[in-house]
């Protein structure tokens, strides 16, 4: 008997050694391959694992740009990892394909009655909650404070502001005849991180890509008016030579580098831009400022809500629910935002003095104008139309006209052939 009890334990102390019991979280993430957000959120895991010695976090780094191509193509392979970063442009598509769990059925609702009411609605498919919000990042115009004053100018409110801020603000510095600050960092660039600054601007002039009419159907205002005054708007500055060269290859990471090497004065961007500017150029601290996006006919702004999902053909949900609630305490979105400028989806910490001040404004104001994304499973599809849009009117040689009736054409072919 003896004998056997020592087996036992033995074969206990073996099996641990060996890792059997132990839970392999696998977490598709698009912020663990970015800087500095890869730093925090990896400190946040290591603490998670360190109170948590049963789990062990294994990180699948993607480029937010190519995160959803990814998950779907390993969804159609079966070879979804147990989370993976998610947003309410994508929510729609991955309910579709019926990859995500239900997270009202994985949190309590008392948990879940912390964050901001918006967040968990832009979260919410067919009335499954999809993705846990982490952070926002509402959109503004993130500009150098020191340039604008020493010019006479203010944070730019309307787009004709906008547009001669640019123009003043595109300098020769050194005298050599030649152009090295620009006023404006434009991502032309045909992704994800084009797409969603150019559909502020577009909504700015009262058109939206993608929305349900009265009747519940399917409508786009691409070939619209507000349509055409947009890509006019990115003409104008492109032509009027106030967006560094090379603007349709220019996507996010190019124009943060712009601005943290000081030679872009505005960008059209999230809070999170702030934290990853710093980390590159940290003398650029307390200069950068912000404003809501322009007027057009009348304000735009989207909660930019960024989050996870637990994919429902994972065998670890309950493992992934303790990481997750540990994911978004007070504690590590305060300390989120304060390393990368994203802003927390959960009330208490955004409650919190941290997020006040001149850097912030313009983010905080711009919540008060967010309107949801809509949510259709063919909405990335729209998205491409749009770019295609506006980078034939960058690259030249298509009139915003002609590339507002080609889009809208391809819009309402796309809707047409959803329904």
């Amino acid at each position: 008997m003896k004998s056997a009890s020592r087996f036992l334990i033995c074969l206990t102390i073996f099996g641990l050694t060996l890792g059997f019991g132990q839970t392999t979280l696998k977490i598709m993430s698009s912020t663990i391959v970015e800087n500095p957000e890869g730093t925090v959120e990896q400190a946040i895991a290591d603490a998670f694992m360190a109170a948590n010695p049963d789990i062990t976090i294994e990180f699948i780094g993607t480029p937010m740009n190519d995160i959803f191509k990814t998950v779907t193509t390993n969804a159609i392979g079966g070879e979804l990892p147990d989370i993976f970063t998610n947003t309410p442009e994508f929510a729609a598509t991955a309910e579709d394909l019926g990859i995500v769990a239900d997270l009202n059925e994985v949190f309590d609702a008392e948990f879940l009655a912390g964050f901001y009411p918006t967040a968990l609605e832009e979260s919410t498919v067919n009335g499954k909650l999809v993705v846990l919000p982490w952070f926002t990042v509402p959109v503004g115009v993130l500009y150098r404070a020191d340039w604008f004053e020493e010019a006479g100018l203010e944070g730019p409110q309307t787009w004709d502001e906008f547009v001669n801020a640019a123009q003043t603000l595109t300098q020769d510095t050194d005298g050599d005849g030649q152009t090295d600050r620009w006023g404006f960092a434009m991502v032309g660039s045909k992704n994800g991180s084009g797409f969603f600054r150019f559909t502020h601007l577009l909504r700015s002039q009262g058109a939206w890509e993608l929305y349900k009419d009265a009747d519940g159907n399917w409508q786009s205002d691409l070939g619209s008016e507000g349509m055409v005054n947009a890509l006019r708007i990115y003409q104008t500055l492109n032509e009027s030579g106030t967006v560094p060269p090379g603007v349709t290859e220019t996507s996010y990471g190019e124009a943060v580098s712009l601005m943290a090497s000081e030679k872009t004065a505005m960008m059209v961007t999230g809070p999170h831009t702030i934290g990853a500017i710093i980390a590159q150029n940290p003398d650029l601290a307390g200069k950068i400022y912000s404003v809501p996006v322009p007027m057009g006919t009348q304000r735009s702004a989207s909660l930019g809500v960024g989050g996870f999902s637990i994919a429902e053909s994972s065998k670890n949900k309950e493992a992934a629910a303790r990481y997750l609630q540990f994911l978004v305490s007070t504690e590590n979105m305060l300390e989120w935002n304060r390393v990368t400028g994203r802003m927390p989806a959960q009330i208490e910490a955004g409650d919190q003095p941290q997020i006040s001040g001149p850097i912030y404004a313009g983010f905080v104001e711009a919540i008060g104008y967010a309107k949801p994304s809509p949510q259709a499973p063919f909405y990335t599809q729209i998205q491409e139309v749009m770019g295609e849009a506006y980078q034939a009117v960058l690259v030249g040689g298509v009139s915003p006209e002609d590339a507002a009736a080609q889009a809208g054409a391809q819009a309402a072919e796309i809707i047409k052939n959803a329904e």
